[in-house]
């Protein structure tokens, strides 16, 4: 005769973690629940019994985040030469969710929504880059000449999988732009209005001055790779301060991502934006097939601390890889907080005190004492990754 166990009133407990969850101002040790694919409230007394749980994780010593999101990688693995296996690359590093950062134009968008975002455990987002064939390899540049934008096209897709879309993707740059100036922003500013969204802005390298760059753009669009320092226009001026000109973008609603990438930050033009206030909206990987677990990138959870050496809070680090890419992606309540009733997306790290020393592209070494290493990752409620020494014979602790 088949014995069918009671079912429990929690899947998960979370025990004595230090929580950090900006979007409720938490930042003290406390409890986290799970029942099924959500974030459970807690007993109306307070007292969690453990018989009423399934599974107890103990996180003494430990931080528990709300699952991070990447908000600019690169995931078209299936289709392009830049492009990393989503959950392969996320759920180890505690990422529950992401938005692809224009690796598809609108030729190939529709199959890559079908193959790669769908099918992903991760939750994902795609912008759609203005350029038709998208970044379909490396050797050569994609085509943004205004011209040649599939205004139909994109019309069709933002209408047909518009919880798939998350907006425009422009490049600008030495060897994507020269000699068309401001004209291909313009453009794409304009296609953005006209279909209702956002214009994320790639300017590696810009050959137009910043401030000309950010003058076009408003309220939701991002600035990619805001502390690059390729060529001579970046977001300091002569003297070493963020421009006018930057600082009335951001009071406008321009959103400025880091999107750190191989290339795309130098530490002491960042040291010194954030050192000044101008700390990013949002801290994200830039992640592609040349940069994935390779020095001078790895994973979020090192770009993470990487900011950590620059000065910025702990919680304002979280801050910039949970409540606020969930706002932009539409998803706030839903994802990047520990609210009951959200989707149970838990990263619990270890906040490590080693020293050592991180280099930039640009020759530019940073001291830091700290590092995040992940030890587990909850999507909607199930486990997906679980470092080797964080199980039960090392903390975990399983009920009765």
């Amino acid at each position: 005769m088949k014995v069918v166990e009671p079912e429990k009133k929690y899947d998960f407990w979370f025990k004595n973690g230090h929580v950090v969850d900006p979007s409720q101002n938490i930042d003290q040790i406390c409890d986290v629940l799970v029942k099924g694919s959500r974030i459970a409230a807690a007993p109306e007394n307070g007292v969690v019994d453990p018989a009423d749980v399934k599974e107890t994780v103990e996180c003494s010593g430990y931080y528990v985040f709300p699952g991070l999101i990447d908000h600019h990688a690169h995931f078209s693995w299936n289709h392009t030469l830049i492009g990393v296996e989503p959950d392969l690359y996320t759920l180890p590093s505690g990422v529950t969710s992401a938005c692809d950062a224009g690796s598809m134009g609108s030729s190939g968008f529709e199959s890559f929504v079908r193959t790669t975002i769908l099918p992903a455990l991760i939750t994902m987002k795609a912008s759609i880059n203005v350029a038709s064939g998208g970044l379909c390899t490396p050797q050569y540049m994609e085509d943004i000449r205004p011209e040649n934008y599939d205004v139909k096209g994109l019309e069709d897709l933002f209408d047909r999988f518009a919880p798939q879309v998350y907006g425009l993707k422009l490049r600008l740059g030495k060897d994507i732009s020269d000699g068309m100036g401001v004209e291909p922003l313009c453009a794409s500013v304009k296609l953005a209005r006209h279909l209702n969204t956002r214009l994320s802005v790639h300017a590696t390298y810009p050959l137009t001055p910043m401030t000309d760059i950010v003058n076009e753009m408003g309220p939701g669009d991002v600035l990619c790779h805001t502390f690059q320092k390729m060529g001579e226009h970046n977001i300091l001026n002569d003297n070493g301060k963020v421009r006018p000109e930057v600082w009335a973008a951001r009071e406008r609603g321009v959103i400025f991502d880091c999107a750190h990438g191989r290339i795309h930050c130098c530490f002491s033009l960042a040291k010194a934006a954030i050192d000044q206030g101008f700390a990013p909206d949002v801290i994200s990987t830039d992640l592609i097939t040349f940069s994935a677990y390779q020095e001078r990138l790895f994973s979020l959870p090192v770009v993470l601390s990487r900011f950590l050496a620059l000065g910025m809070p702990l919680k304002e680090v979280v801050r910039c890889c949970t409540q606020t890419p969930a706002r932009l992606m539409g998803m706030e309540g839903q994802l990047g907080t520990l609210r009951p009733g959200a989707l149970a997306d838990i990263a619990v790290m270890k906040l490590e005190n080693r020293d050592f020393t991180f280099v930039d592209s640009y020759g530019n070494s940073l001291r830091a004492n700290r590092i995040l290493l992940p030890q587990m990752t909850l999507k909607a409620g199930k486990t997906r990754y679980r470092q080797i020494d964080f199980t039960e014979m090392f903390g975990l602790v399983k009920a009765p």
